[in-house]
């Protein structure tokens, strides 16, 4: 699964780069995002790559391709996170793509992040930078091969921090709460705009932490496998309307960077 997991990242991204810098196809324009014609090539990439090894897997993608064959197995997918900085020609996104043990029965909100089901592997690329981050579950994880580690940084003065200001309703007050608190602790707070991405440089060490409230499962569900294999503790839960609240960090500081970001 992993191999696989790996080809339809890797798909997704030479889709990516192909396009990259070219005149592009607007699917929809949305206030605070874009919607391409690559996003829709790159999540149709991903799924015929699963489905031909794994036709009776379930997938959940972002861009409507969801396939529910009441599978044990579900494949949760961004075949391109960060479309806004794509389109600038920012290149900080990627492409993302896990795989979970699920009870096909359940129903309800995820509570925590361990509700999703049991990981099993998940791999992001990022064409710009060339980057493959990968893992398998009880593996550890790894960067074009190399093991990567969560950061051990257990002084928020000294971290620095990614997030993202979300547009569903509440959200962008929520994190800039949160980040005007922390702006005058930590050394640096960024705002990259791919949440996935960012999530996976957690686990490689880059960023001590990430938080961001009104993501989607599709955004958490590899970056989230990665960081924890590297050794990042993932606190997140699924609200009313279906998005995460999440934060991402080293364990030395999650319950500190929690009582910032959640009570400011």
């Amino acid at each position: 699964m992993l191999d696989t997991a790996k080809e339809a990242a890797l798909g997704a991204g030479k889709i990516h780069m192909e396009n990259y810098g070219k005149v592009l196809n607007v699917d929809a324009k949305l206030k605070n995002d874009i919607k391409l014609e690559v996003d829709k090539l790159s999540e149709r990439a991903i799924i015929d790559i699963i489905l031909a090894t794994y036709p009776g897997h379930s997938i959940l993608g972002e861009e409507g391709g969801a396939i529910d064959n009441g599978s044990e197995y579900l494949w949760i997918i961004d075949p391109l996170d960060g479309t806004v900085n794509y389109f600038y020609g920012i290149p900080y996104f990627c492409s993302s793509v896990a795989c979970y043990k699920v009870d096909p029965a359940r129903k309800g909100l995820c509570k925590s992040y361990s509700e999703l089901g049991d990981p099993v592997c998940a791999a992001i690329y990022s064409g710009p930078t060339k980057e493959l981050i990968y893992t398998e579950a009880g593996s550890g994880a790894y960067l074009n091969g190399k093991r990567i580690f969560a950061s051990t940084e257990a002084k928020i003065e000294e971290c620095i921090f990614t997030t993202g200001f979300g547009h569903t309703k509440g959200s962008s007050d929520y994190m800039f709460n949160g980040s005007n608190t922390l702006l005058k602790r930590a050394r640096k707070v960024r705002c990259m705009g791919a949440g996935a991405y960012d999530i996976a440089n957690v686990g490689c060490g880059r960023f001590s932490g990430f938080f961001e409230s009104g993501i989607y499962a599709w955004d958490i569900a590899a970056g989230g496998m990665i960081a924890k294999e590297a050794g990042a503790t993932v606190d997140a839960f699924e609200k009313e309307d279906g998005t995460w609240d999440t934060i991402v960090a080293s364990p030395n500081i999650i319950e500190e960077l929690k009582e910032i970001v959640r009570n400011t």
